[in-house]
C-alpha cells in the first residue's frame, strides 16, 4: 500500500518541534529529503562481516549508522549523543562459488541509542554484537526482512546476492540486496520508511535497497588479538570467522545515488578467496 499521505501526515505532526526543513522521526533528523521518504539514505560507514564457505552457511554482520542523508549530526537535538546502529543476519547461503553466493534469508536490525556513539574498532565482533542488540533494552528501532526477486542472474529465491574479485592476498566484493520495512520497531520510524520506492524484478514494491563494499585486508584489531579473525588474512579461516570490514549504503529509492555512493557495492561475498586459494594450492 502506498504509504506516501500517512508518512507525510506522521511526519508533520512529529516534526513541529524542530525546524521547518527538518523531519524527526523515532529522534533521528532526516533533514530537507525527509519529506520524500522514498529518497532517504541510511549510508553506513562501517561494516563487519563473518565468513561463509559454502552453502547452507549463515553469516552476521554489524555496524554504526555514520550519516543519515548526509548528515553525520542526525541526533534530533542536533548534539552528538545519538547513534544508530544494526545487526543483519544472512541466511541460508546457496549457488556458491569461488566468484558467487546468495542468500535466501536476511534480517537487519535497526538499534537507536541516545548515548555517545560507541568505538566498534576497541572491543571484538562478538562483544559488539552483544551490546547492539542490548541497546534500548532490546527493542529495535526498526526490521528489515529481506526481499527477493533480485532479477539478473540471481535466483527468484535470493534476497542478498554478489560476486567477488581475489587478488593477490585480498578478497574485494560488490553485491546488492532489497529488504521490507517490518517491526518489531518504532511505528513511526516503520510507517515512515515503508514508502515502497523501489520495484523489484517481477515489479513488485519494496522499501530498501542495501549496497555494500568490504575486504579481508583490515580487519578488527581486537578480533585479529583475541583469535576470531584466525586465517582470514591467509585462506584458511572457518566458517564464522571474523573476516571482513568495509561499508554499506541503505536507499529508499531506485534513483541513481550521489557519485560518492557508487562505490560502496558489495554484501554476502564470504570466503570467495579462501575457495580461490585453495584450488590454487
Amino acid at each position: 500500500m502506498n504509504k506516501t499521505i500517512t508518512t507525510l501526515l506522521a511526519a508533520a505532526g512529529i516534526a513541529a518541534a524542530a525546524p521547518a526543513s527538518a523531519v524527526v522521526i523515532g529522534g533521528v533528523d532526516f533533514g530537507t529529503l525527509g519529506a520524500a521518504p522514498s529518497r532517504t539514505h541510511l549510508e553506513t560507514a562501517t561494516l563487519a562481516q563473518t565468513f561463509v564457505n559454502g552453502n547452507g552457511q549463515n553469516a552476521t554482520a554489524y555496524g554504526f549508522i555514520t550519516t543519515v542523508n548526509g548528515d553525520n549530526t542526525y541526533c534530533s537535538d542536533g548534539s552528538g549523543n545519538c547513534g544508530l546502529y544494526y545487526v543483519a543476519q544472512f541466511n541460508n547461503s546457496q549457488n556458491f562459488s569461488s566468484s558467487y553466493v546468495e542468500f535466501t534469508n536476511s534480517t537487519v536490525s535497526v538499534f537507536f541509542s541516545n548515548s555517545s556513539p560507541i568505538n566498534l574498532l576497541v572491543q571484538d565482533s562478538p562483544t559488539n554484537v552483544a551490546t547492539i542488540l542490548a541497546l534500548n533494552s532490546g527493542n529495535p528501532w526498526v526490521t528489515l526482512t529481506g526481499h527477493n526477486n533480485l532479477g539478473g542472474a540471481a535466483d527468484a529465491s535470493a534476497v542478498l546476492n554478489g560476486v567477488g574479485l581475489f587478488t593477490g592476498t585480498t578478497l574485494s566484493g560488490s553485491g546488492f540486496g532489497l529488504f521490507d520495512v517490518s517491526g518489531p520497531g518504532d511505528a513511526n520510524v516503520i510507517n515512515f520508511l515503508n514508502a515502497n520506492g523501489i520495484n523489484d524484478a517481477a515489479g513488485n514494491p519494496t522499501d530498501i535497497a542495501l549496497t555494500s563494499s568490504f575486504n579481508n585486508f583490515v580487519l578488527n584489531p581486537t578480533d585479529v588479538a583475541n583469535g576470531f579473525s584466525n586465517g582470514c588474512g591467509n585462506g584458511s579461516a572457518n566458517a564464522g570467522a571474523w573476516c571482513y570490514q568495509g561499508t554499506a549504503n541503505l536507499r529508499g529509492s531506485t534513483e541513481i545515488p550521489e557519485p560518492g555512493m557508487l562505490a560502496l557495492v558489495g554484501i554476502g561475498l564470504l570466503g570467495f578467496g579462501a575457495a580461490s586459494r585453495r584450488r590454487k594450492g
